[in-house]
């Protein structure tokens, strides 16, 4: 009796439930990249995970921010984590905002919809991507939480005057001004792979999407995949890839700052212009009257050779010192990220391959789970670095290499050097 008692307890014990299990087990943004990739043919990740050229400025992203370090305070009283950030204006429970994606919707699953319906649940911004798969309407018809829009400075005037005033209408509250796309790059790996809005099946990477079957019901049950925002406007063939049917259609070799102060005349809600990396820029944005810069180099899709966003990312909050909002795009994967990007002056970070590896995995729940692991991330690492709120993080909870600044010798309440 005691063996066969020894034996059912040991049967209780290994069939027992372990914890949490399918997307609500993923631990990490790096394990739902993987499952990302599992759940997609090669041609779909490497789209969402590529990079322009050689991908060096893809790479630095994430690796220069490892080369910022924080440094904690010991004894501190942190029994309360408060993650509150105030920017836009607002006062938001993260200082996360969704960045804008376009065409997510090869990924299966909604796509877009999936993730402004879980910004919504979090409160947190979602930022409509002109290139998007669902349209304008479309995206503000699910949404319950705030909308940005992000624009181009395409040829046409009057298409970016529909756009703008389609967002105003659809009640989304800032524009997120694109600066960094005059036309597409090379992406090799969407060259390799023969990649084309809709995805087109070929010999080569039929084994591929066969492989995942669900992925490829997906893609047969829904709408075909294309620019809705240009229904009607701008409408590419069916078989034009996302480069050529950008830079032949809408891509404005000519845009200058010019355009710039026509839309600031044009729209009167709150301006982010994105895709700044250098002082000169951020100083003209300035004068033009943004509300708010956004450091980023297209996480690494467009000009290989950028410095990555968090290197480039000092000198740019000393020129605005505080005058306007000020975001980091580019690299955050992790809690650690979220905290050293306030800590060297960020209101708050911008994502987007993330929460496209949330879509690619489980939908909206696969989003929900990439904000709930960088929440938890991030409440953990004030703890430990002896922070109770985030806007208590400064300068002095973080060192990063002195050549990142125009002047290395300079010290300040913002930022500390290395």
């Amino acid at each position: 009796m005691n063996s066969l008692s020894s034996i059912t307890e040991f049967v209780k014990l290994i069939t027992a439930p372990s914890g949490p299990r399918g997307i609500a087990a993923v631990p990490s943004v790096a394990d739902m990249r993987l499952l990302a990739k599992k759940k997609n043919p090669k041609m779909i990740f490497d789209f969402v995970d590529g990079g322009a050229g050689d991908e060096v400025t893809l790479r630095a992203n994430e690796a220069d921010l490892a080369r910022v370090v924080l440094t904690p305070r010991t004894l501190v009283d942190v029994k309360q984590q408060d993650t509150t950030a105030h920017f836009a204006g607002e006062k938001f429970p993260l200082p996360i905002v969704l960045g804008p994606a376009g065409l997510v919707r090869v990924v299966g699953n909604g796509g877009e919809l999936g993730a402004v319906k879980a910004a919504g649940a979090r409160g947190i911004p979602y930022t409509i991507s002109t290139s998007s798969a669902w349209s304008i309407e479309e995206i503000a018809d699910v949404a319950t939480g705030p909308l940005w829009f992000q624009l181009y400075l395409w040829r046409s005037k009057e298409m970016i005057a529909n756009l703008v005033a389609r967002a105003k209408d659809a009640g989304c509250s800032a524009i997120v001004l694109t600066v960094d796309v005059p036309l597409n790059a090379n992406r090799i790996r969407d060259l390799r792979n023969g990649m084309s809005i809709p995805p087109r099946l070929s010999i080569r990477n039929a084994y591929e999407a066969l492989r995942r079957p669900a992925w490829l019901l997906d893609m047969l049950q829904a709408p075909p995949i294309g620019f809705r925002n240009f229904q009607g406007i701008a409408e590419g063939d069916s078989a034009k890839s996302h480069s050529e049917f950008i830079n032949t259609q809408l891509a404005n070799l000519s845009a200058d700052w010019d355009d710039l102060a026509w839309l600031r005349r044009t729209w009167d809600g709150a301006l982010y212009i994105k895709g700044i990396t250098t002082v000169e820029d951020t100083r003209r944005a300035l004068s033009a009257g943004v509300d708010g810069i956004i450091v980023s180099n297209h996480g690494g899709r467009q000009l290989d050779g950028l410095p990555s966003s968090v290197s480039a990312f000092p000198r740019i909050a000393d020129a605005i010192n505080g005058q306007v909002d000020l975001m980091l795009d580019g690299g955050i994967r992790t809690g650690v990220d979220i905290a050293r990007a306030l800590a060297l002056g960020a209101n708050a970070v911008t994502i987007a391959r993330p929460w496209v590896y949330g879509v690619a995995a489980s939908g909206q729940r696969g989003v929900e789970r990439v904000m709930a692991i960088l929440e938890q991330e991030f409440k953990q690492t004030l703890a430990l670095v002896g922070a109770n709120s985030a806007i208590e993080l400064d300068g002095s909870f973080a060192h990063f290499p002195s050549e990142w600044l125009e002047n290395p010798t300079r010290t300040s309440d913002s930022v500390s050097v290395s």
